[in-house]
């Protein structure tokens, strides 16, 4: 991001927020770059998963541990429930460990066991 891109921002986050906030320029140059930085992005934080993985989520009833079963990314139906998956927008197919209950969650609901 350039220099003149960067004070922009910075000038347009003061002006429309209440509380300043310091932009991370690794993060808007991401941004900036569209759906496929994002999901690099996802790579270095650790929120991308594959089959078999170990994983565990919060719900209603406290925390679930799990695996994953499969990647979504085109949209499908879990037990009537709709997924909106899309490839710049996965979720993650899981499966309870304790009660075989199957459910789709996004990346960022789900953590490494």
């Amino acid at each position: 991001m350039t220099e003149e891109t960067e004070a922009l921002v910075q000038r347009w986050i003061l002006a429309f927020c209440e509380i300043p906030i310091i932009i991370d320029p690794t993060l808007m140059r991401l941004v900036l770059d569209g759906p496929d930085a994002m999901n690099r992005r996802a790579d270095l934080t650790g929120k991308t998963f594959k089959a078999g993985d170990t994983v565990e989520w919060e719900h209603s009833q406290g925390t679930t541990r799990g695996k994953v079963v499969r990647k979504l990314t085109k949209p499908a139906s879990i037990k009537g429930h709709k997924v909106a998956a899309s490839p710049d927008n996965p979720e993650y197919l899981v499966e309870s460990d304790k009660t075989g209950a199957r459910a789709a969650h996004k990346p960022d609901a789900l953590h490494k066991a």
